[in-house]
């Protein structure tokens, strides 16, 4: 069959729409726009549907950038060889994982606090070269302007292009502040590169230089990639970098065993590690745990758990401790026993000694529709911000392409070039005033620790700089213009907080303010999205802070005109809640940024002015435009899925469609075991990311009619297989002609430490294998005698279990599985699929679980005694639940007596509503391999004992002559009588993995013609 065969052939046909491949010209446009009297007509049957071209074009357009993207699968692996690794895994296994799941994610938080630290005090380090230059220039020029200025915007720009370099020339994918990307990844959308080490490196040795270069930009969105990698390669204990650098090319170099953590190779796990490095760099950067593990809650893990947020909040701790433990070791590491740690916030001006916090920052009530005004008027700042930046982007992404590495790095260079022009001109021409008095200075200079030095980003630290201006005096904009972001921040938040109550306030000059606003607004539009690694955080916080204060001075104002005894405002109070909003209406987070203001600040008592500005802000941004970061998902067009729900556009479009008018019935399927050759030619042939597995399946044939599904197996899967040669069986090893003759079992490993081996070969993480990278070297490695030699056995390795839905189901239903199970593929049933069974919660509970595989091991272990299933594990006494039926009972402690399941399934009139009471009607499958397990059993040659089980039948339902004799079985010590033991479900004796059940091997795997007579 030729290529094309295996692609979507006709628009026109229901199913085999694919529009990300269509065109976005008008003809092709019309077919999908409705017209509004149609839609009106309708009467909201087809609301949502497109009604414009312009509309249904960009829709297609976003659909077509979507095409590009792969996606993980985050559900579990349940092959034959996994399963049966797993029903042999024994309790110290399990407990071992479990120390390494809790290990890792403290290793996380530890090593980004040693990370936060060395990029804090890089930063400090290239600050005071800047800063310390350019003022030595000025006191030895005088009055002159161009060699300070020169020297100034020389170190800048040459900070920057070191920062553009190595995102242009290193990784792309380090431009930006990353959050977009990592936000992406944890949805499920895999984004190549994204997590490599090199990219690592470029983004926090590139921070270092974009921040100290004078850049409006701040570090946290970078920590959040970066503790993203470092997430993802720890909790992967390996890498695929680190292996092709040293050059190796197996398991055996970057990557550790179980011994050392080597548990967690899945995607689900990667995903749960990653979002615990976000967790951990946000709070590293903000020295704010609780903060930086409700970031990830909130706007970064797609997939929350419980567990998450636990080990995430271990990580934060341990990661904010180790910062704060290294700070003070670098001050003075003799006292480091004696020093008091956390006295320092990451955004607070003083130590908590001196800043008296409870008593400066407060609010009125009169004051809290002042707040939703400015909460208001930051929803709309940040809407406009977006827009704006959007606009940028475009022109960017228009002029300034990623393939242009050069052009990229030289718009880096010119941005740092008119950032420290401007700012640095705002210093010449700054008026001077008079330096505050002694008595005053005293509350306005910050503490003179190496600590204060290290948490301000470096640089001087004088709060009233000289620069041009003569002794005694200082210069007015020098105060914002001529210090690092995060220090100009500090300022206008905090400056002039320990004055006494009967002190007059502190006030920057006004219009220092306005222009410093629009300043870092301006710069904050045009940097973000830059060719080098920057953040947004610090610069709204920032813009945000200014708009406060410039609003609490205007209300100081207004009370003074109007109010004889006007009450003394708190300014720093206005410029942390508009600093919240700002952030807010940018990226329309709520809880997260709350709670990091709150710790960074030190503002506990400003909470509820906190939370009503910054849900103002959101509610006002909402009705204009998608936060920041959604808005740079949708312009990459990564195919994301919002949790259900949360837009009600997306319910209004889904609950009109069903499963079977969106489904794909052209199938490329592979059978159970198929020819190496023929699976070269379909990998080849296709683009797919996994391939259903049929008996009925032809190679070289669509699967155009409904056939049986065996199970499921993806790209990247065969790719190892056909790289590590697993799998493979020759053709003179056949036991027949039919291929899938072959026993399972024989695929499987007998022992647990091969099936280990064998599982770790087939490994995606760390060491990934990428589909358009690696097959053409893996398949070409084969000659033509291994291809008509060799067949791959799929049976072992496939999903056994994938998702099923049916026809009918609403494309709402198929959404939510999607969205809440994290899949890839979800194959489509027919709308009346026949049932076997049915289970409940109480089923599924772990108690009912202990009691049926204590049941199963009685049956298939003779030695086993029944006094050593009743063990209780708590205080709790076994109690059966009302509903359950009191014949066949066993002497548990104390004699307290209790149902077994397997009396339950006899039980002349089972309780109506019990979750064990076993329907009248049985397969007939299900009674052959009744039939053939107790034939089987009946064939072992067991001697019964006091102490033991006589006979072990099978009961199911109420077919009582499938048990054994009652009058056989003997009566235990107590006089009661020893139960029957059954299993309340079978496993296929056919498709169960070897070890599990006692089996007669036979050539195909089902019982012989005359063994079912006998049964």
């Amino acid at each position: 069959m030729d290529e094309a065969s295996y692609s979507s052939r006709s628009y026109g046909r229901k199913g085999t729409l694919r529009y990300h491949q269509l065109d976005e010209a008008d003809d092709i446009a019309r077919k999908f726009t409705v017209s509004r009297i149609n839609s009106v007509v309708a009467g909201g049957a087809l609301d949502g549907a497109p009604l414009t071209i312009k509309e249904t074009s960009e829709t297609l357009s976003k659909l077509k950038k979507m095409g590009g993207f792969e996606s993980h699968d985050y559900d579990p692996v349940e092959n034959d060889v996994e399963r049966e690794a797993n029903v042999h895994r024994d309790h110290k296994d399990y407990t071992r994982a479990e120390g390494w799941r809790w290990l890792i994610s403290g290793l996380i938080g530890f090593t980004m606090g040693i990370i936060a630290f060395l990029v804090d005090w890089g930063i400090e380090i290239l600050n005071d070269w800047k800063y310390d230059s350019t003022h030595s220039m000025i006191e030895s020029t005088g009055q002159g302007f161009w060699k300070p200025y020169a020297t100034f915007v020389g170190i800048a720009v040459f900070l920057s292009s070191i920062a553009g370099a190595l995102v242009s020339y290193v990784e792309p994918l380090a431009a930006g502040s990353g959050i977009p990307e990592l936000k992406t990844y944890l949805n499920g959308v895999h984004i190549k590169g994204l997590l490599q080490v090199k990219t690592f490196i470029a983004k926090l040795v590139g921070v270092m230089f974009s921040i100290s270069s004078g850049l409006i930009a701040g570090k946290e969105g970078p920590f959040v990639h970066g503790g993203g990698i470092v997430g993802g390669g720890l909790g992967g204990m390996g890498s695929r970098t680190l292996s092709r650098l040293i050059g190796g090319k197996g398991a055996s170099t970057v990557k550790s065993n179980r011994k050392f953590g080597g548990y967690f190779r899945n995607d689900a796990d990667h995903r749960d590690f990653t979002a615990i490095g976000t967790a951990a760099g946000v709070a590293t950067a903000f020295a704010a745990p609780i903060g930086g593990l409700l970031f990830t809650i909130e706007e970064g893990a797609s997939f929350y758990s419980t567990s998450v947020m636990w080990r995430g909040f271990l990580s934060t701790c341990v990661g904010v401790l180790t910062l704060h433990t290294l700070v003070q070791f670098r001050e003075d590491p003799g006292a480091i026993d004696s020093a008091r740690l956390g006295t320092n916030r990451d955004f607070g001006l003083y130590s908590d000694e001196h800043a008296l916090y409870g008593q400066k920052l407060y609010y009125y009530v009169w004051e809290m529709p002042i707040f939703v005004i400015i909460g208001a008027v930051c929803g709309l700042l940040g809407s406009l911000f977006v827009w704006l930046n959007v606009k940028v982007t475009s022109w960017r992404h228009r002029y300034i392409k990623v393939s242009s590495p050069a052009k990229r790095t030289l718009e880096v260079m010119f941005v740092a070039f008119v950032t420290g022009s401007l700012a640095f001109f705002m210093c010449y021409v700054s008026p001077c005033a008079d330096v505050p008095e002694k008595g005053d200075i005293h509350y306005l200079e910050e503490d003179e620790t190496e600590t204060a030095r290290f948490y301000s980003g470096g640089g001087e630290l004088d709060n009233f700089p000289q620069m041009y201006c003569e002794d005694n005096k200082y210069s007015i904009y020098g105060q914002l213009f001529f210090s690092p972001l995060s220090q100009a921040l500090r300022l206008v938040m905090h400056l002039g907080e320990p004055f006494p109550l009967d002190h007059p306030l502190y006030q920057f000059n006004s219009f220092l303010l306005i222009v410093f606003f629009f300043f870092v607004y301006g710069l904050m539009v045009w940097t973000y999205g830059v060719g080098a690694a920057t953040g947004l955080f610090v610069p709204s916080l920032t813009v945000g802070a200014a708009g406060g204060r410039i609003v609490g001075r205007f209300v100081h104002l207004m009370l003074n005109a109007v109010a004889s005894h006007p009450p003394r405002l708190s300014l720093q109070s206005y410029a942390i809640v508009g600093a919240a909003a700002s952030l807010g209406g940018a990226t329309r987070m709520t809880i997260s940024i709350c709670v990091l203001v709150m710790e960074t600040t030190g503002s506990l008592q400003l909470i509820i002015p906190i939370m009503v500005a910054v849900m103002t802000a959101k509610a006002v941004g909402d009705a204009f435009t998608l936060g920041i970061y959604d808005t740079h998902i949708e312009i990459r067009g990564a195919p994301v899925l919002e949790e259900p729900g949360f837009q009600y556009e997306q319910k209004m479009v889904h609950d009109k469609l069903s499963v079977e008018e969106l489904m794909s019935e052209e199938l490329v399927c592979l059978p159970p075991v198929v020819q190496l050759s023929d699976l070269m030619y379909i990998l080849r042939s296709t683009t797919h990311g996994g391939f259903p597995v049929s008996g009925n399946a032809v190679p070289g044939q669509l699967c155009e009619q409904p056939v049986d599904l065996d199970g499921l197996v993806t790209r990247i899967q065969l790719l190892r297989m056909c790289q590590n040669r697993i799998g493979f069986i020759k053709k003179s090893d056949l036991y027949g002609e039919d291929p899938n003759s072959t026993a399972v079992e024989d695929m499987i490993p007998a022992t647990q430490k091969d099936r280990l081996d064998l599982l770790a070969r087939l490994e995606q993480v760390p060491l990934k294998i990428r589909a358009k990278e690696d097959q053409e070297p893996i398949l070409g490695s084969f000659t033509m005698d291994e291809m008509e030699q060799y067949y791959v056995d799929l049976r072992p390795f496939m999903q056994r279990q994938p998702f099923l839905i049916q026809s009918n189901a609403s494309l709402t239903r198929a959404y939510r599985l999607f969205r809440t199970m994290g899949l890839r593929h979800l194959f489509v049933v027919s709308s009346r699929p026949r049932i076997v069974g049915l289970l409940t919660r109480k089923d599924v509970i772990k108690e009912n679980a202990m009691l049926v595989l204590g049941e199963k091991a009685n049956a298939l272990d003779p030695d086993h005694r029944v006094d050593g299933l009743m063990r209780p594990s708590s205080i709790l006494p076994f109690l059966p639940y009302p509903a359950l039926s009191e014949k066949g009972t066993a002497v548990t402690l104390e004699g307290v007596s209790e149902p077994l399941l397997s009396n339950l399934n006899d039980s002349a009139d089972p309780a109506p509503h019990s979750p064990y009471s076993k329907g009248i009607r049985i397969s007939e499958e299900f009674e052959r391999r009744s039939r053939e397990f107790e034939r089987r059993s009946h064939e072992m040659s067991w001697e019964a004992d006091d102490s033991r089980l006589g006979e072990v039948g099978v009961g199911v339902g109420g077919d009582k002559d499938r048990t054994c004799d009652p009058e056989s079985i003997p009566s235990n010590e107590n006089g009661v009588d020893a139960p029957l033991v059954s299993l309340p479900t079978l496993p296929s004796l056919d498709d169960s993995p070897k070890g599990i059940w006692p089996r007669e091997e036979t050539g195909g795997g089902e019982p012989a013609e005359e063994e079912e007579k006998d049964g």
